[in-house]
């Protein structure tokens, strides 16, 4: 019976974290260069407590394995704007954060600050191929399928686009923001199209969410009546065990 509680808590546990991230995914539908995260699953393999001897048998359950990102892209908008980049195929754009660390995003839909830096919707500043921030003088923006800038016909910047190693480590960290391990990047300016004027939409596929979470409660609530069966065996247990009958 205890066996029984373990999984089914497991399950349960396996279900709520399947459906934060389906709700967390649905919220970010409409998310410039949103990456949808994913759950994963292992299988623990265990001795059958109901066998002894040679008669014991080897049996197997579901637990949690780790998160990781879809990296799937997602649809490409034409906006027009001049300070909207969207990359096509694999490759992120790199950005600095608060603590000075780098992180990597697919959301181009960049703007300037009083000072003529390229930034994030979120401020945080977008580095060129050299890593150093990117600031544009006055004038009109143009940009290439190589991810160099121009103002007034004039290049001005290279973007700093990266592809990964490892494309599996990769964690998501706040909004459309990316991270990875040191080491795990490689320089990828010119060997990759970035579109000017355009951006990438979210990939997630909200009718393919619903449908997902649609499934992951009913999942979710089967487990807990699972749970409440043995929640009514145990207290039978406690409370006829050790009675004599007469």
């Amino acid at each position: 019976m205890q066996r029984g509680f373990f999984i089914s808590g497991v399950a349960s546990k396996m279900a709520e974290n399947r459906l934060d991230n389906i709700t967390h995914n649905l919220a970010n539908v409409n998310t410039t260069g949103y990456k949808a995260s994913r759950s994963s699953f292992k299988s623990i393999l265990t001795d059958n407590l109901m066998g002894s001897g040679k008669n014991q048998q080897a049996a197997s359950y579901l637990s949690m394995g780790s998160q990781y990102i879809d990296t799937k892209a997602g649809n490409l908008q034409q906006t027009g704007n001049p300070l909207d980049f969207a990359i096509v195929a694999d490759g992120y754009f790199q950005v600095q954060q608060t603590d000075g660390s780098i992180a990597l995003t697919r959301a181009g839909n960049f703007t300037l600050n009083h000072e003529g830096n390229l930034i994030t919707q979120g401020g945080l500043a977008v580095l060129d191929d050299s890593g150093s921030p990117i600031n544009l003088p006055q004038g009109q923006v143009s940009g290439t399928n190589e991810g160099m800038i121009f103002v007034n016909n004039e290049q001005v910047a290279q973007l700093g686009l990266v592809t990964l190693n490892n494309p599996n480590d990769l964690k998501q960290a706040e909004g459309t923001l990316l991270i990875t391990s040191a080491g795990n990047t490689t320089p990828a300016a010119g060997n990759i199209v970035v579109k000017h004027g355009a951006l990438e939409g979210s990939n997630v596929n909200a009718v393919l969410a619903m449908t997902e979470m649609v499934a992951t409660l009913r999942s979710y609530e089967s487990t807990m009546k699972i749970v409440e069966q043995y929640n009514q065996l145990s207290g039978q247990l406690s409370s006829n065990v050790g009675k004599i009958q007469g």
